[in-house]
C-alpha cells in the first residue's frame, strides 16, 4: 500500500460544496483524492486526501479559504493526520483501491525480477 507523509480529511455539508472544496484543494496542492464518504443523502460529507504534510496543510487552508467564501460555512471540520499508520490507511481507501495497488506491486515485482 502507499504510504502518505499525511492524509487530510475535510468534513463538509452538501456533496456540491464537497466536489468544489475536492476541486479547488486538488488545483491548489499536490494531493491525491483517497476516498470520499456520503451520509445524510449527501447533506454531509467527508472527503480523504493524501500527500506530503506540507500539501495536506495548504489543502486544508484551502478548503478552509472556500468555506470563509460561503454564507453558511458549510465547513464541519478539516484535519490533519501526520504519519498515518497502515491500519488507518486500510479504513480509508477502498478495498478495490488495495487490490488494484497490490496487482500493480507485484507486477513492477515481476518485471524487475527478469
Amino acid at each position: 500500500m502507499k504510504h502518505y507523509e499525511a492524509i487530510g480529511i475535510i468534513e463538509t455539508q452538501y456533496f456540491t460544496v464537497a466536489l468544489e472544496m475536492l476541486d479547488q484543494v486538488t488545483k491548489t496542492a499536490a494531493v491525491e483524492f483517497l476516498s470520499s464518504k456520503n451520509d445524510l443523502g449527501g447533506k454531509l460529507v467527508s472527503i480523504i486526501v493524501g500527500g506530503s504534510i506540507s500539501d495536506v496543510s495548504v489543502a486544508i487552508e484551502q478548503a478552509q479559504y472556500v468555506n470563509s467564501l460561503k454564507q453558511s460555512h458549510p465547513l464541519k471540520n478539516a484535519v490533519m493526520i501526520t504519519n498515518p499508520s497502515p491500519e488507518i490507511l486500510k479504513f480509508v481507501i477502498p478495498k478495490e483501491q488495495q487490490i488494484k495497488e497490490e496487482q500493480a506491486k507485484l507486477i513492477e515485482e515481476e518485471i524487475n525480477n527478469e
